[in-house]
């Protein structure tokens, strides 16, 4: 697929590394760095709920999308340092507000839910005998 073919939804350059997220002609995501392209998903609930365990602490949304941007970053095996990453990735989220707000709102949709799901878990319900109620 030829370059112009993406249009570039969120830029960051920090330390001599430019990151980029990326949309495609047929509307799916990639973060970019150089000519190196890797596939950008939001998750799903499940697979959020899976990595949660029995943590019944529900990430946000910018915590969901960090994790998805440093598994690329990952992928495309780059070594960023935390604080030069967590740079780029702010001023991509950023951008994104502005670009591309069905992105964001779409991980917003996942946060909600996982703590909805999660915060379901933490309810308890104590039964206790009261001589009071007949």
């Amino acid at each position: 697929m030829a370059l112009e073919e993406y249009q570039v939804l969120a830029s960051s350059t920090y330390d001599e590394i430019t990151l980029q997220l990326v949309k495609d002609s047929l509307e799916f995501y990639h973060v970019k760095f150089m000519h190196t392209l890797e596939t950008f998903n939001v998750p799903d609930v499940n697979e959020i709920l899976n990595l949660r365990g029995d943590s019944t602490v529900a990430p946000n949304c910018f915590i969901l999308f960090r994790r998805q941007i440093q598994l690329c970053v990952s992928n495309i095996g780059l070594r960023i340092g935390r604080g030069a990453l967590s740079k780029h990735i702010s001023s991509i989220w950023k951008d994104l507000g502005n670009n591309e707000p069905n992105l964001v709102d779409s991980f917003k949709d996942v946060a909600k839910s996982v703590a909805s799901i999660l915060n379901g878990r933490k309810l308890r319900i104590k039964i206790f005998d009261n001589p009071h109620i007949e």
